[in-house]
């Protein structure tokens, strides 16, 4: 692997990313929760003020201004944002450490997954479905599964369509206080209301990548006041200038960026019967019976 990986490369799956790279070494603060892997035998170093943590498989709570090295060896970020049903299972733990070191040998699954995107052998809506299933697994080792209370899940909706919306906006069409509004999100998510209402900003951004927009664009649209605003909350979770990584990933047509969470799922409709020549039926999607169609009507 540290021979075959020669450039980064980033997917974009909707509620999280996965991010490869030859070398990995960070000073940030981030709102999504990091799982880290290694990809070769060296374990990877993050250190949180004078603790560290040493291995090939790392979870890092949100909110948690971290170094993190990969040693000069190529490893594998996927990043959950808060949307993520599993968040919680990482962020939620009260007086949790915030650095969780994980059996890479018991999640070997996980680490394949990221080893196959990172050769481009996983893509697509196959990339998406094998992320959320480790993910899902590894998030499921760590306790029953709880989903968010109701009010909660309808208070996220609201700050991904507006989010500027205040607690006490938020808090009325649920029939709550704005107090209570920001003691259920954060008694759900870990995180709080202005914490949550910066992630979809960001991430709105993040689904720029590979479009060519100009970054004053994109800070508008994706809510900041202005492009020096999303390069003060960008240099913060990703240790560097919008710019660079919107440079970087420029284009979509090189493979480095894999906007798998934009694919549409085409559903064929459910096959019919198709007479054939000898008389003996046989079934047929629409597609092929139109191919079939077309091969007679020449």
């Amino acid at each position: 692997m540290a021979e075959t990986l020669t450039t980064t490369r980033l997917g974009l799956l909707g509620d999280c990313f996965i991010y490869a790279a030859p070398a990995i070494r960070s000073n940030v603060c981030r709102h999504s929760v990091t799982l880290a892997c290694a990809l070769t035998d060296e374990p990877l170093t993050v250190a949180v003020g004078a603790q560290q943590w040493q291995g090939r498989m790392l979870a890092v709570r949100p909110f948690v201004e971290r170094t993190m090295s990969s040693n000069g060896r190529p490893a594998v970020l996927i990043d959950l944002e808060p949307l993520h049903p599993r968040y919680s299972a990482f962020s939620r733990p009260v007086g949790a450490e915030p650095v969780q070191m994980l059996d890479d040998q018991r999640f070997a699954g996980l680490t394949a997954c990221a080893q196959a995107f990172a050769l481009h052998a996983l893509t697509g809506r196959q990339l998406h479905a094998a992320v959320q299933l480790q993910v899902g697994q590894l998030a499921d080792s760590l306790g029953r599964h709880e989903a968010p209370d109701p009010r909660v899940l309808q208070m996220m909706a609201a700050l991904r369509l507006d989010p500027g919306l205040s607690l006490a906006a938020l808090g009325k069409p649920v029939g709550i206080s704005a107090t209570h509004a920001s003691r259920s999100f954060v008694e759900a998510l870990g995180i709080t209301v202005r914490q949550y209402a910066l992630s979809v900003k960001i991430q709105r951004a993040a689904g720029f990548y590979g479009s060519g927009r100009a970054l004053t664009d994109v800070a508008q649209i994706a809510g900041f006041t202005d492009s020096a605003h999303l390069a003060k909350v960008w240099r913060r979770c990703y240790g560097g200038s919008p710019s660079l990584y919107f440079g970087e990933h420029r284009s979509a047509a090189d493979g480095r960026v894999e906007h798998a969470w934009r694919q549409q799922v085409r559903l064929e409709p459910p096959l019919r019967p198709v007479v054939g020549t000898s008389g003996n039926q046989q079934t047929s999607s629409p597609a092929a019976a139109r191919s079939a169609g077309a091969d007679t009507a020449g």
